[in-house]
C-alpha cells in the first residue's frame, strides 16, 4: 500500500504533521508538571512572562529549574524542526502522487517510492529519544548524545527530501 493511502480514506502521513505538533508539546507539559510539583504556579493571565527563566529561577530547586529549562528548550527545538518535517512529508506525498497517479485515497498498491512511512516512523522515534536525552542529560560530556540525535533527525528530513528529488527527477 502506498504510504499515504489507506482503505480508511485517511491520509496518515498527512496526519503525522499535526501529530508531530502535539507530540512536540510533551516536553512543555513535562516542564509544567515539574514546576507544579515543586510549588510554582504560573500566571495564566501572562504565562510567557511568568514562565520566563528569570521569573522561575530561585522559586524552585536548582536541579528542577535546570530540568525545566532543558524541557522548554526541547519543545522549542521540536517546533524549529517542524517546518523541515512538514516539508518532507508534503513533498513526499506530492512525489508519490506524481510517480503513481493511479493511486487514489482508498486505493491499494505496494508502491512507496519515497519510503515515507519508514521516514515518519524513524523521525518520530529519533525525536522522542532526542527529547528524553535533552531533558535528562545535564552533563556536558554526555550532551553530545543529544546533539547526535538532533543531527540524525535533521539528516533524516534532508535525506527524505533528497529521495523526493530523485523520484521527481
Amino acid at each position: 500500500m502506498a504510504s499515504g493511502f489507506t482503505s480508511t480514506g485517511l491520509n496518515y502521513p498527512l496526519l503525522s504533521i499535526p501529530a508531530y505538533y502535539v507530540v512536540s508539546l510533551v516536553p512543555h507539559m513535562y516542564a509544567m508538571n515539574i514546576l507544579g510539583a515543586n510549588g510554582y504556579k504560573p500566571n495564566n493571565a501572562n504565562p510567557r512572562a511568568s514562565l520566563a527563566p528569570a521569573n522561575v529561577q530561585g522559586k524552585v530547586p536548582e536541579d528542577v529549574f535546570k530540568r525545566y529549562q532543558r524541557a522548554e528548550n526541547a519543545q522549542s527545538n521540536n517546533h524549529e524542526q517542524m517546518p523541515l518535517f512538514a516539508a518532507a512529508v508534503l513533498a513526499s506525498l506530492f512525489a508519490e502522487r506524481i510517480a503513481t497517479p493511479a493511486i487514489k485515497i482508498g486505493g491499494t498498491s505496494d508502491i512507496d517510492p519515497t519510503g515515507l512511512a519508514t521516514y515518519i516512523g524513524l523521525f518520530f522515534a529519533v525525536r522522542a529519544a532526542y527529547n528524553v536525552a535533552y531533558i535528562t542529560i545535564a552533563d556536558h560530556s554526555k550532551s553530545f548524545i543529544r546533539s547526535g540525535l538532533w543531527s540524525v533527525g535533521a539528516g533524516l528530513s534532508i535525506y527524505q527530501l533528497f529521495k523526493v528529488a530523485q523520484v521527481l527527477g
